[in-house]
């Protein structure tokens, strides 16, 4: 992360500077096109709109109060946006910024060519027209800045990338928008290929990220030292490069194919790292300019859906973007589309699935499952809607509403004399609720709205869920604890959760996978996995249940195991709170 831009009492702004800026020049400097950047007489940041947090990388609250003076280059702010801004790209300093504000030169102006550091590293070339804007104890000096349209920083060995020397993301981007357009009447003379390293992640957790950052420089060179052919080759971001290939109209594909095909026989030899080797493979996603596609954006969203087909599968796979993507593409547009509208058009809905206590054959609780009434498709699979919810950022409403109905059915159902106030109801909590900042606060509002007890509520989360980012997890579930409310891990033992940190998160209950259940007296060693489960969550006084129980012999077999509940076909499908309202503390006779 960079250094954050303060330092001791020179950081102050000064208010009174602020207090002469009008709100209505104010909302011109927000809202200006060019970057707008101001520095006092003292080399402090006093302005920093919109489009500078856009196009540099630096947000406003980082950069306000922060030094610009050449001197950060001898301080913990060395790697700042003005690290580099104080001097044109020769190096030199730049004239209206040695001593004129001091010296009353007023109005004075310059039209310069510089380099700003973006927050990831690289070093943009910017058209600057500065000019002084007052003198004297409140002197200061603005600038309106734009990056140069030709800009090739990183694409002409200078390295925009700063780790691989590569073009960057932005560089790459801004070439394929100047030759895109010179290609659209040339279908297959242009191809893109999204190189993606398989498990990136697991190879930064076994040797460090300071090595993984030597893997990744090592993986540029090996692909650089392959690219004949290739126009523009860039780092992307992380593990992900790109390649730009131009040929004859028809021919990129088979340029690009063999690109590729020399990339994964760079990519067989090992790499060593400290010692150890590394071994490595990728998923490959690449467009072309057909389809009457030449919007560098579309090349690159169908490099990317390319790529993650690819990535479904095992070992060096290329996919390239045709037309069965092209409609799946576009059926998740729609789907997105639809989406948007199916919760304003009441379109939602829930069914219910009872959780049965097997020492009793009791219904004790419900898990609540979503469900979408298209009123053109009819009941759409929630396996086709959530994974383009959770994409696109809607599952955050869409899960805040089916937390507010699930609880305020249960409220209903608990203040009925025929079911008592025992019932229990589990909501669903994906990964991208979990990384909500919002999701604690949004629980406890609900709960409050509703008036449902916290202990009536349970939350599941996944294993994978929980591993992804299990630090961040922790944290976010032990505040959740807090409230109340029951958690409960789902899907247990189709992940990679490390026991230690099942021990650490404050869980009150594990559902054991229905993958593991449907085993159950198969003779495949199910009998034993799931046993060892339940074992281990009693160990670690959390209770089990049992999902997807379909036959009498796996309900047997989990009773014998000591087994505390369970939920499947076997009682009940979901449906809907009408149906399931007289079977709530009654025996489920099966």
């Amino acid at each position: 992360m960079p250094a954050t831009l303060t330092s001791g009492d020179a950081d102050v702004v000064d208010a009174d500077l602020h207090d002469l800026l009008p709100a209505r020049m104010a909302r011109l400097v927000a809202g200006c096109p060019d970057a707008v950047v101001e520095i006092d007489r003292r080399g402090v940041v006093v302005e920093w709109n919109q489009r500078a947090e856009e196009w540099f990388g630096w947000s406003r609250q980082e950069v306000l109060g922060g030094f610009a003076t050449d001197t950060v280059l001898l301080g913990p702010f060395a790697r700042s946006p003005f690290a580099l801004l104080l001097h044109d790209v020769a190096g030199q300093p730049i004239a209206p910024l040695t001593g004129v504000v001091a010296d009353g030169d007023a109005g004075r102006t310059a039209d310069l060519a510089i380099d700003v550091l973006h927050r990831d590293g690289h070093r943009m070339r910017v058209e600057a027209r500065l000019f002084v804007v007052a003198s004297g104890r409140h002197g200061s000096v603005a600038g309106f800045l734009r990056p140069q349209a030709d800009d090739k920083t990183g694409s002409e060995g200078t390295g925009g990338d700063e780790l691989t020397g590569l073009a960057d993301r932005s560089a790459f981007g801004a070439h394929l928008t100047t030759v895109a357009a010179a290609h659209a009447a040339l279908p297959g003379s242009m191809a893109v290929v999204l190189l993606d390293l398989d498990r990136f992640k697991a190879v930064n957790d076994a040797v460090g990220h300071g090595s993984g950052d030597t893997v990744l420089a090592a993986v540029a060179r090996r692909l650089a030292a392959v690219a004949d052919g290739v126009e523009l080759l860039a780092r992307r971001g992380g593990d992900e490069f790109l390649a730009l290939v131009r040929a004859p109209a028809g021919l990129a594909a088979r340029q690009a194919q063999s690109f590729i095909e020399r990339v994964r026989i760079a990519l067989t030899e090992p790499f060593a790292v400290d010692g150890a080797e590394v071994l490595l493979n990728a998923s490959v996603g690449v467009a072309l300019n057909t389809f009457g596609v030449v919007d560098p954006d579309t090349l690159l969203s169908h490099a990317e859906a390319a790529m993650y087909e690819a990535k479904q599968r095992s070992g060096f796979e290329v996919v390239t973007f045709g037309e069965h993507l092209r409609i799946q593409l576009s059926e998740l547009r729609a789907t997105e589309q639809g989406l948007h509208r199916a919760l304003e058009r009441s379109e939602l809905m829930l069914h219910y699935q009872p959780v049965v206590e097997l020492t009793t054959a009791t219904a004790i609780g419900v898990e609540a499952l979503i469900r979408w009434c298209h009123p053109d498709q009819g009941l759409v699979p929630p396996g086709r809607f959530i994974p383009v919810a959770e994409e696109s950022g809607l599952i955050i409403p869409i899960g805040a509403w089916v937390l507010e109905q699930a609880c305020l059915q249960l409220r209903d159902w608990n203040l009925d004399a025929q079911i008592g106030s025992q019932a229990t109801v589990e909501v669903n909590l994906s990964a991208r609720q979990i990384d909500d900042p919002q999701i604690v606060a949004t629980v406890e509002s609900i709960l409050e709205r509703t008036g449902l007890p916290a202990r009536h509520l349970t939350l599941e989360i996944t294993e994978s869920a929980l591993m992804r980012d299990a630090a961040s997890a922790l944290r976010v579930l032990g505040a959740l604890k807090e409230l109340g409310v029951l958690l409960a891990i789902d899907d247990f033992g189709t992940g990679y959760s490390s026991l230690s940190y099942l021990q650490r998160f404050p869980l009150d209950i594990l559902k054991v996978d229905r993958m593991f259940v449907g085993e159950l007296g198969e003779g495949t060693g199910g009998d034993e996995i799931v046993a060892a489960v339940i074992q281990l969550a009693h160990a670690l006084g959390l209770q089990v249940v049992a999902e997807g129980v379909e036959t009498e012999q796996q309900l047997d077999i989990l009773r014998h195991m000591h087994c505390d509940y369970a939920q499947g076909f076997l009682f009940s499908r979901p449906v809907p709170a009408d149906e399931l309202r007289s079977r709530f503390g009654q025996r489920l006779d099966v």
